[in-house]
């Protein structure tokens, strides 16, 4: 409230009475009001007819299509994926197998900083 009288006061270029900033308010919300009650009723109903329901029908069948499409590049890449796995887990068990059981390499322990520790003797 404070802020409107401060703003009244700020230009004494624009003198306005508090009765006539609300008669302009008024007219603001009365003119807000009827744009949003005119723009209710100018709404546009489509009616259906034959041409409508084919364009609809062949969408359908292309939305199928793309989905039927999608679901099989997905199966075909886990099933890739699912095949490499498994080939990876025979290498390894064929190697493990091979070795002995010995690892391949001894684990390196590293500091918090990321180096390595020097060997001990």
């Amino acid at each position: 409230m404070q802020v409107w009288m401060t703003v009244a006061t700020w230009d004494p270029q624009l003198p306005l009475s508090s009765f006539q900033m609300l008669v302009a308010s008024g007219a603001l919300l009365f003119a807000a009001g009827l744009l949003l009650g005119l723009r209710r009723k100018n709404r546009v109903a489509l009616q259906r007819t034959l041409l409508t329901d084919e364009v609809m029908i062949y969408l359908s069948r292309i939305a199928d299509a793309v989905e039927r499409q999608a679901a099989q590049q997905i199966a075909d890449m886990i099933e890739r994926r699912i095949a490499e796995q498994q080939r990876n887990a025979e290498a390894n068990a064929a190697a493990a197998a091979g070795a002995g059981a010995a690892p391949k390499s001894r684990p390196v322990a590293f500091s918090m900083f990321g180096r390595e520790y020097p060997e001990k003797s």
